[in-house]
């Protein structure tokens, strides 16, 4: 995620968090020392207060090939150092950033603050991911000549250098499809500074709309784009450049093509219908089971009423005839 705090907003805390960030950049550029030649990858480096010490190893052993992805889908041609900050629940950038959110990048300082105890949340899945996602964010800022880059171009990039579309994406994009209906591109912007589950739905529709730019277009269409935006253009000029249409045309396009097929087979072949099936099942068979239950203690109340009755029968016949209810016995 890039840093979702506008200028104007921002608490004393989290300034006070950017200040730190901005000390350690500056102390970045003045003791490391990048090694000759070109850097196959930027190198990572990382600061970690020492309840973190360990995580931070595990980021600073981050493998580069993981990055070369997002290198070759941005066209990012800086690769020089990034920092990343790891930041524990207790620290001001922590408390000031909301819950659900588990990094972000700032751009211009080439640094990206990672919140390793809220790892695993979607759209990343461990810390390897969030890295791989955070790192891409500056790649893409670097790439577009730190000019402005939509929300959702920027989410949905990073989506795609990270990984592929698995099924939980699928299933995030089938059912945000199947409630929302048709949302426009400009309104995933919006949605992106939205609570928890705009933001997901705003994550899940940016990573399907740009996973489909890039395999209808090809590959070489993002670095096209943001190369258009490092040279000045506009998003929309360098879009239709880099396409050959229009964002409008390819959006309603996409929009299109999400027909029955696009809509209902991801969400039927996904984990959450198959539970929702599973669970419907469960619900038939107790309804089934409670009837057949319902049936038995009928029958098991009839058998013992005719026991009963036989038990009666049987005793008025052993008592024989001078025993009758209701006669007198001299």
């Amino acid at each position: 995620m890039i840093s979702p705090f506008p200028a104007g907003r921002r608490s004393a805390s989290l300034l006070l968090g950017f200040a730190v960030i901005g000390l350690f950049v500056a102390a970045l550029a003045l003791a490391v020392v990048v090694p000759a030649g070109v850097p196959t990858a930027p190198r990572l480096i990382v600061q970690a207060p020492p309840e973190l010490a360990a995580l931070g190893r595990t980021v600073q052993d981050f493998d580069p090939l993981l990055l070369e992805p997002a290198i070759r889908l941005t066209g990012a041609k800086d690769l020089s150092p990034i920092a990343v900050l790891l930041a524990p629940e207790s620290s001001p950038l922590a408390r000031s950033a909301p819950r659900w959110i588990s990094g972000y990048a700032v751009g211009p300082q080439s640094t990206i603050v990672l919140f390793p105890a809220r790892t695993n949340r979607y759209p990343d899945s461990d810390l390897d991911a969030l890295v791989e996602h955070e790192v891409t964010h500056i790649l893409i800022d670097r790439a577009a000549g730190h000019r402005a880059v939509p929300r959702w171009f920027h989410e949905g990039l990073a989506m795609a250098a990270g990984r592929g579309r698995g099924l939980e994406d699928r299933s995030r994009t089938a059912f945000a499809i199947l409630i929302d209906g048709k949302t426009t591109l400009s309104d995933l912007d919006g949605r992106f500074a939205g609570g928890q589950s705009d933001v997901q739905v705003a994550y899940a529709l940016a990573g399907d709309f740009v996973a489909d730019l890039l395999l209808r277009r090809g590959a070489e269409t993002a670095p096209k784009i943001l190369a258009g935006i490092a040279r000045g253009e506009t998003f929309d000029a360098a879009f239709r450049a880099a396409t050959g249409e229009s964002l409008d045309t390819i959006e309603a396009s996409y929009w299109r093509r999400r027909t029955f097929w696009n809509r209902w087979v991801p969400f039927l072949s996904s984990s959450a219908a198959l539970w929702l099936g599973v669970t419907a099942l469960a619900l038939v068979a107790f309804k089934r089971r409670r009837a057949r239950d319902q049936e038995l203690r009928e029958k098991w109340a009839l058998e013992e009423e005719l026991a009963r009755a036989q038990e009666e029968l049987k005793h008025l016949q052993d008592s024989g005839p001078g025993e009758q209810p209701g006669e007198l016995v001299n």
